[in-house]
C-alpha cells in the first residue's frame, strides 16, 4: 500500500514524540490533539506545532466543566464587557491562536440550541 497515507493525526503527543515520528517516518502529522484551555496553554506545544506546520487542536477547552470555568471571575468580568459568554470566550480566545477546537456538549438541550443566520457567516 506504498504512497497511499497523506496525512496522519495524533492525539496527546508531546513535541518529543512528535519528533521521533517524523524523524523516522516520511510523512509528519497533519494535526496533534491535545488539551488546551485556559488553565492549561499549551504554549511550547503549540509554538513546535507552528514551527513544524502541524495544527493544534484543543479537546476539553472547556476543561470538562471542571475548575468552576463557566464561573471563572477574569472570563466572567471578560464576557460580561463584550456581552459574551464564558464558552464564547474560551472559543475566540483558541480560535485567535489558531487552534482548532472541538466543542462538545452532554446536554442534547444545549446542541440543539444552535441558531446560524447565513447572512452573519458573510
Amino acid at each position: 500500500m506504498a504512497g497511499k497515507i497523506r496525512a496522519i493525526g495524533v492525539s496527546n503527543f508531546h513535541p518529543d514524540r512528535v519528533m521521533d515520528l517524523m524523524v523516522h517516518n516520511r510523512i509528519a502529522p497533519a494535526v496533534n490533539q491535545i488539551e488546551m484551555h485556559p488553565f492549561y496553554r499549551r504554549e511550547n506545544e503549540r509554538a513546535f506545532h507552528a514551527e513544524h506546520g502541524i495544527l493544534t487542536q484543543s479537546w476539553a477547552s472547556f476543561t470538562e466543566g471542571c475548575n468552576d470555568i463557566f464561573k471563572h471571575p477574569v472570563l466572567s468580568a471578560i464576557a460580561a464587557k463584550h456581552g459574551k459568554s464564558v464558552v464564547q470566550v474560551i472559543l475566540r480566545w483558541l480560535n485567535r491562536r489558531g487552534v482548532a477546537v472541538i466543542p462538545k456538549s452532554a446536554t442534547p438541550e444545549r446542541v440543539a440550541d444552535f441558531r446560524f443566520r447565513a447572512e452573519r457567516a458573510g
